[in-house]
């Protein structure tokens, strides 16, 4: 994994931070050139792995070189006709660790895919389908994150594509750069797999390991020399004996087996070898097993019966425990949910100041003159949504005293606007020569503004024009009898316009 940074990772990034480069109305395309060099990028981590495999210790030196002949050797096919094949990663090695073509190349290919090489296949479908849900995952996981965090910001999926495009394709280069690494690793396992299986490659590998072991722990220089002229000799006399029929007196090799027996027919020297007493008799066939074995292992007898049973009380207590637990939580919501409510209605019923749970003020027990005064205050103080509140109740309350309407005591605000238009409907539909111009229509407009103003506040959150509350309050004003004085017992306590009070 070291070794995939500066081989792998570094030149995909530039890459990919080069194509970005491009003009805007080539970014699109930014994303199939990458993906399409993929057999590019995948040859140094096919490279890094094969020589770290066969050779452990290699390191950076040993990496550069043969590098570039690695990246080039049979490239423009991978990206012309081979560039779809869904056996890529695995056939791979075929071509470069091999140095194989054409026919060679396909026969070697059958005979691997004896060995597992085809599974290969089901890989590239695993490999695209995980960048996919990768991808998929990381645009879910940002829009739930930005919807929760700023509620409606994200207007449309257009538009939020185009602004957070940048993002994901840094996003999808490092999902790309992981599942790619992966994929060739897997390839090259099935090809190591596939000459394991078919050729006992797992016994060559191991011998190098063992020469190499050996060749450390050798103290005198001219064993290697030696080992060498033997094995040079060996063959040499081995073919003068052939030629010249054989030594007269043929040693006798273990099991009966005559040495020249052994030297030219090999067939029948491997039949004499298993057929002696040291590998069993004819009987065992090619197994190889220890000689004069009595008796042989019974398999072990698995009864799956008392834990199949015990997997089955534990998944019936598993589901009753969820059951039981869901119920209960059930019954506890209910309880919650039922006391919740009846605390809301409470509140509702009667709080400090005559104020309810849905910003109405109570309209009994409180004259439309209080309710002013306390409405005039609250505005003085900032508080908006409680002075509209109080204003609005004393028009309701003015209404209902010096117009002698009575309002029901559920109605809501539409309700009441609602009566407002039918009394001063059915009143001029009474008195002659009226028309929409006259007091009554003046004073049911202002009363729809009002509490149109007041709905848009309380339920929208739209606060209402500058001075409309003063002139809701002045409109509420004119709804009481001519104001006199305090000391007179008038309806309106206040000052007189004469003493320059606000009317």
């Amino acid at each position: 994994f070291f070794y995939f940074l500066p081989f792998f990772a570094l030149p995909f990034w530039i890459c990919a931070f080069g194509l970005r480069l491009l003009p805007e109305k080539f970014l699109p395309w930014s994303w199939f050139v990458l993906w399409y060099l993929k057999p590019l990028f995948d040859r140094p981590v096919l490279h890094i792995i094969s020589v770290r495999f066969f050779e452990p210790r290699s390191g950076t030196g040993r990496l550069l070189r043969e590098l570039g002949k690695t990246i080039l050797r049979g490239l423009p096919g991978d990206l012309l006709w081979r560039r779809f094949s869904p056996l890529r990663s695995a056939v791979m090695p075929l071509r470069i660790l091999e140095k194989l073509r054409g026919k060679n190349i396909k026969q070697r290919k059958l005979y691997l895919e004896k060995g597992g090489l085809h599974f290969c296949a089901f890989l590239t479908l695993w490999g695209a389908v995980l960048e996919l849900v990768f991808l998929a995952g990381e645009v879910l996981f940002s829009l739930i994150m930005i919807e929760l965090l700023q509620e409606n910001y994200i207007s449309s999926l257009g538009d939020f594509f185009a602004k957070s495009e940048i993002f994901f394709f840094a996003a999808w280069c490092f999902n790309s750069m992981l599942v790619e690494s992966i994929y060739v690793c897997t390839g090259f396992s099935l090809y190591i797999n596939s000459r394991v299986e078919l050729e006992g490659w797992d016994i060559e590998i191991l011998f190098r390991k063992f020469t190499e072991a050996r060749k450390k722990k050798m103290i005198l220089p001219g064993a290697s020399a030696l080992l060498l002229a033997a094995l040079l000799f060996l063959p040499l006399r081995a073919q003068a004996e052939e030629r010249g029929g054989g030594p007269p007196d043929a040693p006798v090799l273990s099991g009966g087996v005559p040495a020249d027996l052994a030297a030219g027919a090999p067939l029948e020297t491997l039949d004499g070898i298993l057929n002696s007493g040291d590998f069993g008799g004819p009987e065992e066939g090619w197994g190889i097993r220890l000689k004069n074995r009595k008796t042989d292992r019974e398999p072990p007898e698995l009864n799956l019966a008392p834990w199949m049973k015990t997997v089955k009380q534990a998944f019936a207590f598993a589901l009753r425990l969820m059951l039981v637990l869901g119920i209960c939580g059930f019954g506890v919501f209910l309880v919650f949910y039922f006391y919740r409510n009846h605390k809301s209605r409470r509140r509702k019923a009667a709080l400090p100041g005559g104020w309810t749970m849905d910003g109405h003020a109570n309209l009994r027990g409180e004259s439309p003159e209080a309710l002013l005064e306390k409405a005039q205050a609250l505005h003085a103080e900032g508080n908006v949504r409680r002075a509209w509140g109080f204003c609005l109740a004393a028009l309701i309350q003015s209404w209902s005293r010096y117009r002698a309407l009575i309002f029901p005591p559920d109605a809501t605000e539409y309700d009441c606007l609602a009566l407002v238009r039918a009394e001063r409907k059915a009143g001029a539909a009474e008195a002659a020569g009226t028309g929409p111009g006259d007091a009554g229509s003046r004073e049911t407009e202002s009363f729809a503004a009002a509490v149109g103003r007041w709905v848009a506040l309380a339920y929208g959150g739209r606060l209402p024009p500058a001075g409309s509350f003063e002139e809701t309050l002045a409109f509420c004003r004119s709804l009481s009898p001519a104001p006199v004085s305090e000391k007179s017992g008038g309806a309106f306590p206040g000052k007189t316009p004469e003493a320059g009070g606000v009317q």
